[in-house]
Order: C-alpha cells, then structure tokens, then sequence
C-alpha cells in the first residue's frame, strides 16, 4: 500500500499536467467541435466538446488461452500515455455472474469482443478498440528496435536473472513465463517491465517503421504514441485468493482502481454496463487553472467529461454542481463529493448532451 500510495502522488502530478494539455487544446482551438456560438475560448460562453483519450486492449493469446491483458491510453495528441495490465484471472461480471476474463476470452463466439467488454466491466470505462496478439505478431511488432534490454528481477526457464536483452522470439515466452507456485502479480510486473523496454525504444529510434503496422490505428499508432512522450505502467490494484478448486482469481479493488484510471485515462467514456455521468465543466472565476484542477477529481466520482470551457461570467463566488433531470440528482451529490466544494442545485432542462453542468467558483 505504500509503494502503491507514493505511486499515485507521482501519478497525480503527471495527471495534471496531462488534464492541462488536454483543456489548454479545447480552450485555444477556435477550430473543432465548438458548442456554443462564441468563438473566443478565452472569453465568457465558450465551449467545445472534449475528444475522449484513445484507448485500446492488447490481448496475447497463446493457442486460445489469454496469456496476458494491458489497456493502453494516449496523451493529448498522442504525445505520451499509459499501459494499464489486468490479470487475466481477473473477475469480470460481478456478484455471483463474476467469471475470470481468461474464461470469458475462451469461450467467447467473438473472443476479441467478449474480452473488451469484459476489461471495460473491470475498469469501469469504454475502450475503442481490441487487438489479438500471438507469439509470432509479438516477434514482428518489436523486431525493428530489438533486442530490449532490461533487468530479469527473476530466475525463470530460459530467462536467467539479471540484465536481459529480449529478442523478438522470446517477447512472447517472456510474457507469459510463470514459476512454478507464483502469483500471477510477479508475472506482471515483468511485463511492466517489457512494456516500458519497449516504449523506451520507440522512443529512441530514428526509424518511422519502428513498430510495424498501422501509423493513425491499432496498436501501430499506440505504440508510436507511448514511444512520442511519457509512458507510465502500472498494473490494477486487485485483491488476490482463490476459487473453489484452487485456481488464482483476483477481484478489482473498485475504489483504487477509480482512482488509477481517473489519472492515467483523463477523459474516460462509460462502459457497456452503463454510461457514465456526462458532465459539462465550466469555469466561472476567469482562473482557467480551475478547471486543470477539478477535472481530475470529477472523474473519480464516475463521471466523463463531455463538454469544457467557460461559464457565462467570470464572478461566480461559489461553484455550483446543477443536475438536470430528478433521476441525476444522486450522481450530482455524489460529483460535489469527490469534487469536495460545491452546492447542487436542480437545473432541469431537455439536453441530451450533458447530465450535470459544475460551474467552478472562487471556493473551488
């Protein structure tokens, strides 16, 4: 828990500057997706709708079995992002429908498409898009900047101990290379470690074909991504033990995870199980740095956030969370929380856009 909570101090600084990028873009286009008729982001009335962070989940799939799991997020501008791993002993569906996300993969008639859904039930959030990886795809997508070095913090069959150069054949034993008896977390954070080799060399090379494939789609412009600007890794924070017949599973810890996601994929959308709260988030104290600020504490509360800019002025002393149907106003209560200031009021009006609109105040 400690190295955890000093992980998410880190994280939380880094998800500012990331929230500041992504609204600086809204607030300093006059092009896009403008929903109001004023065209200057720095003047009062000013919105534009907020593009969601791309997602995408890696599936490495070794002849049917899901080996290994890892979402990965891009920055504004693909300059940068995050790999988050799950388990694939993970338990998606929740209650007594929960099921390991392997077992969902492997009898999924659309294995692909069981398996996103599954991950996004997990996460609590959408991901645009799903790619099948097996040993052979590993080889060719890091060949161009093979081998990548790391350190081996593990004695494993064929992977001593120590400093390692991962050639393409060996990414995908290396991935899914267990000791006998170990928690499947000792296997993750091995592939932390690959994934952040990898982005280290994209990052690193002059070649434009450095990862193979795609340039604007998939897992070609996600890598370029990660390898463009920062790359975080982190795997779930989940609670391990183990089913009736002594199989490892491991459940979500939903409140940390939350929190994660709300830092490493700043503009979530809702899953299939349920959308989240679209939220419009404005500023109404002229301190642009208000809104940098609230984005990531409204996510957490299970929110997305649609629509970003300015209020209709700049002297609103107190913010104000406004709902606008009856059946939003628990959602509304549970933003002014997360959020921590805030007066929730009953707006009702016909948008299909937005459920609450927060207008930040002086307090917030």
């Amino acid at each position: 828990m400690a190295v955890f909570a000093g992980f998410m101090v880190m994280a939380l600084g880094a998800s500012m500057a990331l929230t500041y990028v992504g609204l600086k873009t809204v607030r300093s286009s006059k092009a896009g997706r403008i929903v109001s008729t004023v065209t200057d982001p720095a003047a009062p009335g000013f919105e534009a709708f907020v593009e969601p962070t791309p997602t995408l989940v890696v599936l490495h799939d070794v002849d049917g079995e899901l080996v290994s799991i890892a979402v990965l997020a891009l920055n504004n501008g693909d300059a940068g992002g995050s790999v988050v791993l799950v388990p694939p002993a993970t338990l998606g569906g929740g209650g007594v429908d929960a099921t390991p996300l392997s077992v969902i993969y492997a009898f999924g008639v659309d294995k692909a498409g069981a398996a996103r859904a599954a991950v996004q039930g997990a996460l609590g959030i959408g991901i645009a898009e799903a790619v099948v990886v097996d040993d052979a795809r590993w080889a060719e997508l890091v060949g161009p900047v093979a081998p990548l070095a790391l350190t081996n913090p593990d004695d494993l069959e064929g992977f001593p101990a120590g400093p390692l150069s991962l050639l393409p054949a060996q990414v995908g034993p290396w991935l899914k290379t267990m000791r006998e008896g170990e928690s499947d977390l000792a296997r993750l954070y091995r592939q932390e470690l690959f994934w952040q080799a990898w982005a280290a060399a994209v990052a690193n090379a002059d070649d434009p074909g450095a990862v193979p494939g795609e340039v604007d789609v998939g897992i070609g412009r996600f890598v370029r991504g990660l390898g463009n600007g920062p790359a975080r890794v982190a795997t779930i924070p989940v609670d391990e033990s183990v089913d009736a017949f002594g199989n490892p599973q491991f459940m979500p810890d939903a409140a940390a995870v939350e929190v994660m996601i709300s830092d490493l994929v700043p503009f979530p959308t809702g899953d299939v199980e349920g959308a989240r709260t679209r939220v419009r988030l404005l500023d109404g104290s002229g301190d642009p740095q208000q809104v940098m600020r609230a984005a990531p504490l409204v996510v957490p509360a299970d929110a997305e956030i649609v629509v970003a800019g300015n209020a209709d002025r700049f002297d609103y002393s107190a913010t104000e969370i406004r709902y606008h149907a009856p059946a939003l106003k628990a959602a509304a209560e549970r933003i002014r929380d997360s959020l921590g200031v805030g007066t929730v009021v009953d707006d009702p009006r016909p948008t299909e856009a937005f459920d609450v609109t927060i207008v930040l105040g002086a307090d917030a």
